[in-house]
């Protein structure tokens, strides 16, 4: 059996990466014409915004939200901190940002084609794919960086505030040519964990996302502070709309069926004649990072022989080393220091009768915000 199974998962590790499923396409577009302006307001803790400056329709607007920590807000607070932080906005301070470095003029400097895509795993994680190439039209400093920005049109918080244009998700990709004429292939993942700290589940079809490419930078002999040097604004479609819906989901579909099918048949087997426990995790409640851990001891004993976790998560204690006779189950808790913003990975150790050493990898998504003691998040 161990043969066969081994065969068969190698025969099916080329379809592995086949299996994902691109649910939704649509192109980067048309760059923002220069005569637009880029404008990003830091409203108050009130939602309010009364130092910034009049938009018109023409203007494309973003908000950042700084205030989770002080308000209980469910609304990400993070990436806002940081760019406030880059451009000097001092915490309680309302004011606005024009075009990346408050410049009257807007130059578009760099060309960026491709498309967006909506994908998920086996596991039917939601994540964000961009298939880019960037040319930059002149000389740029070193200083150029692409920001991706994951925008919310109308969003209300846990307690009724309303913002539209939120910030959901700033990520940052600065691999590409800073040079004239030389072309770039980039890919930018922007990871389901990443997008669920944010709030932002794709698995559910609905109106209201926007994504924005925004390239902040200045010609390579410049000494002006980086501005924005491109603007693409996109919104994202829903299959229902006739747009970028990829004709080949349904055998891609249908390969992910079947392969989840015939891996669950292959380690059912395996572990039936082997014996290996059947490890689950989840969160404790309670406003303390910690979480419980059930083993599941099936045909042979088991020996729990330590637990690990990866930067930057840091055990509280240890794991105290106990034996499990098979056909029994034990169940502990595994405390931490702190909460932090990446996602848990914990390596739970254990030596199995007559089988030698088994490691467990446990990956766990962050816990809301509102589900956990604000005071706990400060680093």
């Amino acid at each position: 059996m161990r043969r066969i199974a081994a065969l068969l998962l190698i025969l099916l590790l080329p379809l592995a990466s086949a299996a994902t499923s691109v649910h939704i396409e649509w192109d980067v577009g048309q760059p923002i014409d220069t005569e637009r302006r880029y404008i990003e307001h830091f409203p108050s803790s009130t939602v309010t915004c009364p130092d910034c400056m009049a938009t018109t329709d023409d203007d494309i607007v973003v908000q950042w939200w700084r205030y989770s920590d002080q308000t209980g807000s469910t609304w990400p607070d993070d990436d806002a901190n940081l760019r406030a932080g880059n451009m000097g906005v001092e915490l309680n301070e309302s004011r606005s940002i024009l075009n990346g470095n408050n410049s009257e003029q807007r130059q578009h400097l760099i060309e960026v084609e491709g498309t967006f895509s909506i994908r998920s795993d086996l596991e039917e994680q939601y994540y964000l794919f961009a298939d880019l190439t960037v040319a930059p039209l002149v000389d740029l400093r070193n200083d150029v960086i692409m920001q991706f920005l994951f925008v919310e049109e109308n969003s209300e918080d846990n307690h009724g505030r309303e913002l539209s244009y939120l910030v959901r998700d700033l990520s940052s990709e600065a691999g590409f040519y800073r040079t004239a004429g030389n072309v770039s292939n980039v890919n930018v993942t922007v990871s389901y964990e990443h997008l669920f700290a944010a709030g932002v589940d794709l698995s559910e079809e609905r109106y209201g996302w926007k994504v924005l490419i925004v390239v902040m930078g200045a010609e390579a002999d410049s000494i002006d502070p980086p501005g924005a040097i491109a603007v693409y604004e996109t919104s994202v479609p829903t299959s229902s709309e006739n747009v970028g819906l990829l004709d080949y989901l349904p055998p891609l579909a249908f390969l992910a069926v079947a392969l989840v099918i015939l891996f669950t048949v292959v380690r059912s087997s395996f572990n039936q004649e082997h014996g290996l426990p059947e490890v689950r995790a989840r969160w404790k409640d309670g406003k303390d990072p910690a979480i419980v851990i059930e083993v599941d001891a099936k045909r042979r004993d088991v020996a729990i022989q330590g637990c690990e976790a990866t930067e930057p998560w840091s055990m509280r204690g240890g794991v105290k080393r106990s034996t499990i006779d098979s056909g029994s189950r034990l169940t502990f808790d595994v405390r931490f220091k702190k909460w932090h913003r990446e996602p848990l990975v914990l390596r739970l150790k254990m030596e199995v009768d007559t089988l030698g050493g088994w490691t467990q990898n446990i990956r766990l998504p962050l816990r809301n915000k509102s589900e956990r003691s604000v005071e706990d998040e400060h680093d």
